[in-house]
Order: structure tokens, then C-alpha cells, then sequence
């Protein structure tokens, strides 16, 4: 009994080319480096975390007016950054839109520009204004809070958990 081997056929036009199997080869390299490069990406991504410009957004020119759902922008504006940052300087609280602006204006040509005035609640029985100045980390609140108090004379000038 004679058993016989079948060869594969090595004829040269079963094979890949050389110049095949490098492009293939190429391909898979370039293919691979995409995916890590990616990979990477999303790395740095999540460890550097949002830029300071993503996350606190620059204060907007005090109104008193109300918008559509009761609430001005520089309220919204506050509410946005106070998600952010912990602590603000309450100033003084005033019982008239116009004592509340002349103390904003004074408050920013002073160099607190980042002065604000929050509206009083519709249905509470004291219509009361509190100016406020920026979001702060704690220390910085608390030097703020100092030179209210020491330069301006706002004795009552307090930090505030936003």
C-alpha cells in the first residue's frame, strides 16, 4: 500500500507577494497605532479633567429686572458657578433695587468685578437684596471678607457656603 502526500500547491501564483504582505502588514500596524493613540486620549482626558474657562463662567452685568422665570442672568450665572466653587462674601442685604445697584457699582469700580446682587424670594415677606461678591475657594474668601471689612467698611461682610 503506497500512500501519497499531496503537496500544496506552491505555484507562484497562490502565494502572496511580497509587496502584499507589506501593505498588509502596513495596514495592521497603522491600524493598531490608531487604536492606542486613541486609547491614550481618552486616558489624558479623564486625568486633566475640565480647563478653569470650562468651569467658571465670567460674570455678566447685574440687572434687577426679571427674566421669564423669575430669575435674572447674573442668578442663573451664580447658580452655574456656585455648582463649582464653595464659598462667596455676602456683603451686605439692603431693602431697595437701587441701594442694591449703587452698592454693586461702588463694590466694582472698587475692583470687585465679580459683584452680584441676589433677588429677594417673590412670596417672602422681607423684600431684602443681598449683594454678594464672586466664588471663592476658602482661604481667598476669607482675605476678601478682611479687606471688605478693614478697607470699605462693610463690618457685616461674612464668607458663605454656596
Amino acid at each position: 500500500m503506497d500512500i501519497t502526500f499531496l503537496q500544496p500547491d506552491s505555484s507562484p501564483a497562490t502565494r502572496p507577494l511580497p509587496h502584499q504582505r507589506m501593505a498588509v502588514t502596513g495596514y495592521v500596524f497603522w491600524l493598531v497605532s490608531c487604536l492606542v493613540f486613541f486609547v491614550m486620549g481618552l486616558a489624558i482626558g479623564r486625568i486633566s479633567g475640565p480647563t478653569p474657562s470650562e468651569t467658571k463662567p465670567s460674570a455678566a452685568t447685574v440687572r434687577t429686572e426679571t427674566a421669564a422665570n423669575g430669575r435674572t442672568n447674573e442668578e442663573r450665572l451664580a447658580a452655574t458657578a456656585a455648582a463649582n466653587a464653595k464659598y462667596a462674601v455676602l456683603v451686605t442685604v439692603v431693602s431697595t433695587a437701587g441701594e442694591a445697584n449703587q452698592i454693586v457699582a461702588e463694590l466694582r469700580r472698587k475692583g470687585f468685578t465679580s459683584a452680584y446682587i441676589t433677588l429677594p424670594d417673590a412670596g417672602s415677606p422681607t423684600q431684602l437684596y443681598s449683594i454678594k461678591v464672586g466664588f471663592y475657594n476658602l482661604p481667598t474668601a476669607n482675605q476678601v471678607t478682611e479687606e471688605l471689612q478693614r478697607d470699605l467698611g462693610y463690618k457685616n461682610a461674612r464668607v458663605i457656603n454656596n
